[in-house]
């Protein structure tokens, strides 16, 4: 199965589910899950089309949120799934210009040759969103392919949404949120050098990742129970992680760095897999390194208890 960023050239029928699917959360799942199923029973070939960034980055640059997924993340979440391939479109202006018509036209069919489609009760497409579902399905009597339009998942007596796990997680409800997308919510990043403070000041060794805070939605700043899968090892290893400003010291710029439980090893430039499980405690200030070092000790054993009834 391969990602592919740009649309290939289908010569044989498949069906496919579109959305831009932020998080990949169990609504997504379960609008790709029923394509994947009728993909099946048709005997094509199960493809999930969604794009690079979100909309809204074109569309309405300020009113774009800190998203669930980057790419690379999105494109892991949808790679789990399983279908038989997976498409993430750059979305751009020239792409937001296109009618409702020249959509179906240009992509589901000329390109996908789309037979099955699938997408979510609230799905837009084409210029300034005027394609509604019901409108895509009235495209596809029109053209020969057939709709299925998903009604919302429910949880809680409330539909699962991007938007509501956003909310989740800004306010810390971790475990809520990791409920509602499937699975524990995923951090990645490139290891990068960081001021070495961990180890020579704390002597707890840590991996300093290059992470936008701006643009990537994060938790409270605090200590968080992880697992941290490290490439070329097929086991992935617990940890904690730490994301704030590290006020005992610094304290003007954010970092997040994760010490990694029974690891030895040079990470540098790798790139990490985190999945947050449980929150520790809040970030605070302590009087000095000592101080700071007596914690941490206690965050690890802290962890380590939290993990083990995870195991």
């Amino acid at each position: 199965m391969k990602t592919h960023f740009e649309i290939p050239q289908f010569t044989s029928p498949c069906a496919v589910a579109i959305g831009t699917f932020d998080g990949v959360h169990l609504g997504h799942q379960a609008v790709i899950g029923a394509m994947m199923a009728e993909a099946q029973l048709r005997g094509l070939p199960a493809v999930v089309l969604s794009f690079q960034n979100h909309p809204l980055s074109v569309l309405a640059p300020d009113r774009l949120p800190p998203l669930l997924c980057t790419p690379r993340e999105k494109a892991l979440a949808l790679e789990a799934l399983n279908p038989d391939a997976v498409i993430l479109l750059p979305f751009d202006t020239a792409f937001s210009q296109l009618s409702p018509e020249a959509f179906v036209s240009t992509i589901l069919q000329d390109k996908l040759q789309a037979a099955y489609v699938t997408v979510g009760f609230n799905f837009h497409f084409g210029f300034q969103a005027q394609g509604t579902p019901e409108r895509l399905k009235e495209l596809g009597q029109e053209q020969g392919f057939e709709v299925s339009i998903h009604p919302a998942f429910q949880a809680g007596g409330e539909a699962v949404s991007s938007s509501r796990i956003r909310k989740l997680l800004e306010k810390g409800a971790l475990e809520e949120c990791n409920a509602l997308l499937g699975q524990p919510y995923l951090v990645t990043g490139q290891v990068i050098r960081g001021q070495g403070i961990a180890a020579t000041v704390l002597g707890v060794p840590t991996a300093n990742l290059d992470i936008n805070p701006v643009s990537k939605r994060l938790p409270p700043h605090g200590v968080y129970a992880c697992q941290v899968k490290i490439p070329g090892q097929d086991t992935p290893f617990w940890g904690i992680l730490n994301l704030g400003m590290r006020p005992t010291f610094s304290g003007v710029s954010f970092s997040l760095e994760v010490f990694i439980m029974d690891f030895e090893g040079d990470l540098y430039e790798q790139e990490l897999q985190i999945r947050l499980l449980h929150f520790i405690r809040p970030e605070r200030r302590f009087e000095g390194p000592e101080q700071l070092k007596a914690q941490i000790q206690t965050d690890i054993h802290s962890a380590r208890a939290l993990l083990g009834q995870t195991v």
